[in-house]
């Protein structure tokens, strides 16, 4: 079964795909979401190979039950790492890093602690004919602020 895809999204550039995985990863409403699953759920429109399913088991802390006491919502903010060590892509595998900072904001005013991390993607493509790259693995480590 193919994975799911985000409609208007071409998947041809491995740094957007490592992006927006790492942006729906972390990204959560607790006002519409039932819980961390979901931003999962949404992240497999970037993922492919084994990391869909390890994500899908995945859980994070009990952070959870404290944004959804203050009806948060969590907004990441990604950008891309531009690394000069990065190995070179290879016409079906990319290695991109992309920085995250995520703070829980909740509507009565409340406020989280503010989250920084690296999410180090592995990707691979599809195929050269039509280039659909998935994130297959991903390493998250702790970052400084900028």
């Amino acid at each position: 079964m193919p994975p799911p895809t985000q409609p208007g999204f071409a998947y041809a550039d491995p740094g957007e795909v490592c992006t927006r995985f790492t942006a729906a990863v972390y990204s959560a409403d607790t006002r519409r979401d039932t819980g961390v699953g979901d931003a999962y759920q949404r992240a497999l429109r970037f993922a492919g190979g084994p990391l869909a399913g390890q994500w899908q088991a995945a859980g994070r802390d009990g952070r959870w039950t404290t944004w959804a006491e203050h009806r948060a919502d969590v907004d990441a903010v990604v950008g891309p790492i531009v690394d000069a060590l990065q190995p070179t892509d290879t016409r079906i595998s990319a290695q991109r890093v992309a920085r995250v900072t995520v703070t829980p904001l909740g509507e009565d005013g409340w406020r989280g602690w503010t989250e920084h991390s690296l999410a180090d993607c592995t990707l691979r493509c599809g195929g050269p004919a039509k280039p659909a790259w998935r994130a297959t693995g991903c390493e998250i480590h702790q970052a400084g602020p900028r």
